[in-house]
């Protein structure tokens, strides 16, 4: 069996998760920066930053440990900063991994609706709310879009365009 690394990329609200909750392969693991985020967290928030960076650290640990058995590994995280690509491109090739990219980039005005919809109480505890900045998933859009000619070239086995922008289709 060959190892296979499948990562979405596209910003908050994009629906990644439900691309995933739909399509993930039987047997697959599931590497979530909010699930990681929200075992990690002594608050056990999904938001919960101050645990990010061993998220991240234990996201791709597990990748690198699925790969290595000849397991397949879809990555559920925004994907939106290249060098968070380049890592995993680099996991999967020590592995000898089939790569699969899936870019899910609805209209910024989608994104920024759905995301508009999820909680913004801050954690009493922490103090993190599940809401990403407006900023911030403008800040994703932009990377994950400026990002799209240039994908094809990073190094993935196959490059799946879920949802893009009607102005971003035909390029």
């Amino acid at each position: 069996m060959t190892p296979t690394l499948i990562a979405t990329i596209g910003p908050a609200g994009a629906g990644k998760t439900t691309w995933r909750h739909r399509h993930v392969p039987p047997g697959a693991t599931v590497v979530s920066l909010d699930e990681t985020r929200a075992r990690l967290a002594p608050c056990g928030c999904s938001a919960n930053q101050d645990v990010n960076a061993a998220a991240v650290e234990h996201g791709f640990a597990a990748t690198a440990a699925v790969l290595a058995a000849g397991g397949t590994v879809v990555w559920d995280v925004t994907s939106y900063l290249r060098r968070f690509r380049t890592r995993l491109l680099d996991l999967a090739a020590e592995a000898g991994a089939r790569t699969e990219a899936v870019v899910l980039l609805p209209p910024l005005a989608t994104v920024l609706a759905r995301n508009g919809r999820r909680d913004n109480t801050p954690c009493p505890d922490c103090g993190y709310a599940r809401r990403v900045p407006e900023a911030r998933v403008r800040e994703m859009h932009h990377a994950v879009t400026a990002a799209l000619p240039g994908l094809h070239t990073e190094g993935w086995n196959t490059l799946h365009f879920g949802v893009l922008p009607p102005d971003l289709r035909h390029r």
